[in-house]
């Protein structure tokens, strides 16, 4: 047979009333209840209690659970003030609204189901005109290079021109460091317009680094610049490896598509494949060859062109062919990432 708490209670006030101990009361509890008796202390607490004058085998009454300060006003109140003001802390909303950080916190997670996140920088802001001709040129270049497509993407030779300083700052994840706990703030000097620095050309394909070229001091990149000195280069590297129609990819920076360059390209038999307007998401040296060289040599400091120059080659040479091949790769896979985000820029990759 079950005893509920308040049988036992009752048994521990009638035997307490007969002056019998806490022990011997516990001890015919066990006897009759089993494993279900209450413990030794719990007899002893009641025991005291009722000697002392309690008459009630009931709990004594707490106080009510203070009412949530979580209700429909001050959701509303806290979503009201985040529509004026994405950017505002749930410190600042504890302030404004009266509420405790954890409220405010938990209102915010559970019941708005919202999240703060950085925002996300990208290029430019496209038009609906810009964002079509994205798809059409990805969905055109995909049907060029699929499996048994009329291109191989080993016959794409890409390039872009880039600034090297002759002093880069490392990324904000490598300034950190340990100083004592009284210490100052270390600092570093951001190099401004004025920072020595050169402009570099550089063209890789399947295989490689091709060419890297260094547009000379107080020199403009023109479109005869770039045939002549850059385009020729690539022309020669191409035939030394295997003559074939070379495919090329650059931007449309205004001497890649100037009528002069057009026309030389045509003469030495360089077909250009289509990129869409303010697309670096989908131009390989932008999305992953830059970035290698510029991390490698970041918090190097160099004062010749001759210095910095071999250190860039050699950086570039450091990269295996697989790299290489791997990027045309994932330039397919952002050009299907291009369409189905229908021309949006995307992330992820």
């Amino acid at each position: 047979m079950e005893f509920s708490k308040e049988n036992m209670r009752f048994y521990i006030f009638m035997r307490c009333k007969l002056g019998e101990s806490a022990k011997l009361i516990h001890e015919t509890l066990q006897t009759v209840c089993g494993d279900c008796v209450c413990s030794y202390q719990t007899v002893c607490c009641w025991v005291k209690e009722f000697n002392e004058g309690k008459e009630s085998i009931s709990d004594c009454p707490r106080p009510e659970r203070p009412k949530s300060c979580v209700n429909e006003q001050t959701i509303a109140s806290i979503k009201k003030d985040i529509d004026e003001d994405p950017h505002i802390s749930v410190q600042e909303l504890s302030d404004t609204n009266g509420l405790s950080y954890g409220t405010v916190h938990t209102i915010i997670t559970e019941h708005l189901r919202m999240k703060k996140v950085f925002v996300r920088w990208i290029p430019h802001l496209l038009t609906v005109d810009q964002k079509r001709e994205r798809v059409c040129c990805a969905t055109e270049l995909l049907n060029t290079f699929e499996p048994h497509g009329p291109k191989r993407l080993s016959d794409i030779v890409t390039g872009d021109e880039t600034w090297f300083p002759f002093f880069l700052i490392p990324p904000k994840r490598l300034n950190r460091m340990w100083v004592d706990e009284q210490g100052d703030r270390p600092v570093v000097l951001r190099p401004g317009f004025q920072s020595r620095k050169r402009m570099f050309m550089v063209f890789f394909n399947y295989s490689g680094s091709l060419v890297v070229d260094i547009l000379p001091q107080d020199t403009t990149m023109t479109a005869t610049y770039y045939v002549q000195n850059v385009i020729s280069q690539v022309k020669s590297a191409i035939n030394e490896q295997r003559p074939s129609r070379t495919l090329l990819l650059h931007d449309n920076a205004g001497p890649h598509k100037a009528r002069a360059t057009s026309q030389s390209l045509q003469e030495l038999g360089i077909q250009v494949l289509p990129h869409p307007a303010y697309s670096p998401d989908l131009a390989p040296c932008d999305f992953w060859l830059f970035p290698i060289p510029k991390d490698r040599l970041a918090g190097r400091k160099f004062n010749r062109i001759q210095d910095l120059a071999k250190a860039v080659n050699s950086e570039l040479r450091t990269s295996p062919e697989e790299d290489y091949q791997g990027v045309f790769r994932k330039w397919q896979i952002r050009l299907k990432r291009c369409i189905e985000s229908h021309g949006e820029y995307f992330e992820g990759l």
